[in-house]
């Protein structure tokens, strides 16, 4: 990948945080050396690092909830985003804590997990397999399972012929047909966030299903229905796949910024028209600023960490240079994801266990 300079500078002057992932992640430093150790130590100072440490309870658990604003999904989601090392002893017995509480599973997200998971669709199961994804943890015993069962959802997307043929009206609202499977955004970060499942065979299922909903986007709301409710599954960017990238919004940026770093990590970009359009967009925006992503955006959507929103590092972004940070930091984790995975397919065998074609 280009972008030395901007990297460079990135490694000066950005927060600790940023410099570590660009260091672990970008340029493949191992987290033992000793300038990445000493991030490590700057990074557990960072406020809203602190903040959820406070969150932890005795028995490991962080925050109120299992799923929410102040929940353990969101904690562990936040100490991953700011690269604490999952060793460390907060982060580890929250990740114990998550993987021995199935009595807590309810909170915050009430009987619709459970019910959601009977469906077929993404309920606190798979929440929970995801947010172990999130911190590498795929050795937990959920995690291979929900991935079959996400793989599952991802194949009955290619043969969908449109929208109205997998719904029905209920209550003045769409809901899913009875058997639909549909993938939803934890469908999305579990396998982004995985190595096992992959082959060729998988890679090329998901990017089938990927490239069948860029055609079948903008897609509606579509609810679940059980008995005589209705309930939402988590379709957080997951509704226009295929957006005028010049019209977007502040708020619509930080969904694309979000779902297309998912992308470039299941490694399909390169081989949907389209993904690889906007990443063609997101360059000339990066060779306008010189480098860096200096679109003037601002949005809670940013700022706000919980289950879906928040994707901001940096302290805060009074400062210009800092929102720029964010951004560049973003979009370069996006292109390197995007490029180190084009054509690695061929290293993935067959892996016992996980659905093929």
């Amino acid at each position: 990948m280009q972008y030395k300079d901007t990297i460079a500078t990135l490694l000066e002057n950005a927060c600790p945080s940023i410099q570590y992932r660009i260091r672990k992640e970008i340029l493949g430093q191992s987290p033992t050396d000793r300038v990445l150790t000493s991030l490590q130590a700057s990074i557990i100072e960072d406020d809203l690092v602190k903040k959820i440490f406070s969150w932890q309870q005795p028995d490991g658990w962080l925050g109120r909830d299992f799923h929410g604003f102040e929940s353990i999904e969101t904690g562990i989601r936040v100490l991953a985003e700011k690269g604490v090392n999952k060793d460390h002893p907060v982060f580890s017995r929250a990740l114990d804590a998550l993987e021995n509480g199935d009595d807590r599973l309810h909170l915050g997200i009430g009987k619709v997990g459970m019910i959601l998971d009977d469906l077929g669709f993404g309920g606190s199961q798979r929440i929970r397999a995801a947010v172990f994804s999130y911190a590498n943890a795929e050795d937990r015993f959920i995690v291979k399972g929900e991935i079959s069962k996400t793989l599952k959802c991802f194949s009955a997307v290619p043969g969908v012929p449109s929208i109205s043929e997998i719904t029905e009206e209920f209550d003045a609202r769409k809901v899913f047909k009875p058997g639909v499977l549909w993938p939803d955004v934890y469908a999305l970060r579990l396998l982004a966030f995985t190595q096992e499942w992959r082959s060729q065979e998988n890679i090329h299922l998901i990017g089938e299903a990927i490239q069948r909903l860029v055609e079948l986007s903008p897609i509606p709301d579509i609810y679940v229905r059980y008995k005589s409710q209705w309930m939402a599954p988590g379709s957080f960017a997951m509704h226009d796949i295929n957006p005028d990238m010049a019209m977007m919004d502040d708020q619509s940026w930080m969904v694309w910024f979000h779902r297309m770093e998912m992308f470039a990590r299941l490694g399909i970009v390169a081989t949907i028209p389209i993904l690889s359009d906007q990443i063609s967009f997101l360059r000339s925006i990066l060779e306008e600023g010189e480098g860096f992503f200096t679109k003037p955006l601002s949005h809670y959507f940013f700022h706000t960490w919980g289950t879906y929103s928040g994707l901001r590092l940096e302290k805060d972004w009074r400062s210009t240079k800092r929102r720029t940070y964010d951004l560049t930091f973003r979009s370069l984790l996006i292109l390197h994801y995007t490029e180190s995975i084009i054509g690695s397919t061929k290293k993935y065998t067959k892996k016992p266990g996980f659905l093929r074609l």
